[in-house]
């Protein structure tokens, strides 16, 4: 099976410049993107460029990007079939794409995760548009009584020691003892045994924001929100040779999507950009919002 593989990613790397329809692409992601998203087009008839409407029990933010990104392509001109590159974290896909064996990041990447060895699209999400939820299990002391900001700056959040992002915006933001899971699965079971105070989690696609697990149930603080300063874009690597077109079929389709409307409805239907919780109270560091 390795060296199945290793033929296979040879051969989209030195493959020409995609010119016609059906050429593949290797792009880099999760296992759980590349499941979501192809339950999420076979929910909505099997063909992701007919899709308009994005809610679904599917419409994770991976998911959604990876379709996103398949729909910018083809109006930008390449019809392109995905070729997905299995990888166990967001550091590892990242990699892939920096090295250049996979062209393309699945899912939108945080601006500060970009370096010159890599193109950076137009946003698929903007600065200040991005939040998530502060989670904690059914006996936390938050759950009793409504919180200040002040003591919820005073506690330990928890995340994925792969999260830059959110560290560093809990950082700029004061928090100043930042627990870290090595692994996703991790995080609840570290939760239920008081590792830290709240979990940073995206809120669900479930209207009652709860998200369940087998480790345990989490439940987030009522009316108050971190929202992110950060802008989150494609990463389309410039050492593979299919870089440059890939990059520049993005950013003609992307500005489309974007002018019709296309990017905000997706990110509002699949509840990213979640109404939910517009009018909660909002955490970030100071002075970053636009």
């Amino acid at each position: 099976m390795n060296f199945f593989y290793s033929i296979i990613l040879v051969l989209l790397l030195f493959a020409p410049a995609p010119a016609n329809a059906t050429e593949i692409i290797p792009v880099a992601g999760n296992r759980s993107t590349k499941r979501n998203y192809n339950k999420l087009v076979e929910s909505k008839g099997g063909d992701p460029l007919a899709i308009m409407n994005y809610e679904s029990p599917y419409s994770t933010r991976p998911a959604i990007s990876m379709l996103l990104l398949k729909q910018a392509l083809t109006l930008g001109g390449l019809d392109l079939d995905l070729f997905f590159i299995t990888c166990p974290n967001p550091g590892r896909s990242i990699t892939e794409v920096k090295n250049g064996r996979a062209v393309v990041y699945s899912s939108d990447i945080w601006e500060l995760d970009f370096d010159d060895s890599v193109y950076k699209t137009a946003p698929i999400i903007q600065r200040g548009e991005f939040q998530k939820g502060l989670y904690v299990n059914k006996s936390s002391a938050f759950m009793k009584k409504s919180p200040s900001i002040l003591s919820i700056k005073n506690s330990i959040p928890l995340v994925e020691h792969t999260w830059t992002t959110d560290i560093e915006t809990l950082k700029k933001i004061g928090f100043k003892n930042i627990q870290t899971a090595p692994q996703y699965n991790l995080l609840f079971k570290m939760m239920n045994r008081d590792r830290a105070d709240f979990i940073l989690l995206e809120f669900p696609l479930d209207k009652n924001l709860d998200i369940e697990n087998n480790d345990g149930d989490l439940y987030p603080i009522k009316n108050v929100k971190i929202v992110f300063p950060h802008s989150g874009h494609f990463m389309v690597s410039k050492n593979h040779p299919q870089g440059k077109i890939v990059y520049e079929a993005l950013e003609k389709g992307l500005k489309i999507m974007r002018e019709d409307g296309t990017i905000e409805r997706a990110l509002r239907q699949s509840h990213i950009i979640n109404d939910e919780v517009k009018d909660w109270a909002i955490i970030s560091p100071p002075h970053s919002l636009p």
